[in-house]
């Protein structure tokens, strides 16, 4: 029984070290905090300096003719790059896209005239 008493005090001595210890830090995190509060009102002033720097900066942004023609000179530096068919191959491509939709709309056709012959017998009956 003795002995358990000593662990128990001894646990008890322990428990209070860590409980003096977690408010030291504790307090220590409201020190840093108050410390931080101190330092927001300069930081805000930091802060409309930059914003002032940055409206100034936006002042030398280019005016919009002098974007439109940097936007147009970037526009013909990319169609420079394209690669163009040759007329051989454009006649082809063109003949086959022609093609094609000839052929569909030749489909819907047959289709509409259907549906428009078996429309007619159904109202005729």
């Amino acid at each position: 029984m003795a002995t358990n008493k000593k662990a128990k005090n001894a646990s008890s001595k322990q428990g209070k070290e860590n409980t003096q210890q977690q408010a030291q830090k504790t307090g220590d995190k409201a020190t840093n905090l108050v410390k931080e509060e101190k330092k927001t009102p300069q930081s805000t002033a930091k802060n409309e300096k930059k914003t002032q720097k940055k409206s100034s900066e936006k002042s030398k942004e280019p005016n919009i003719f002098q974007r439109m023609v940097g936007f147009l000179k970037g526009v013909h530096h990319e169609l420079r790059k394209v690669t163009w068919l040759t007329k051989e191959e454009l006649l082809q491509r063109t003949g086959i896209v022609a093609g094609i939709v000839g052929i569909f709309t030749f489909l819907v056709w047959v289709v509409d005239t259907g549906l428009g012959a078996l429309a007619a017998l159904f109202i005729n009956i």
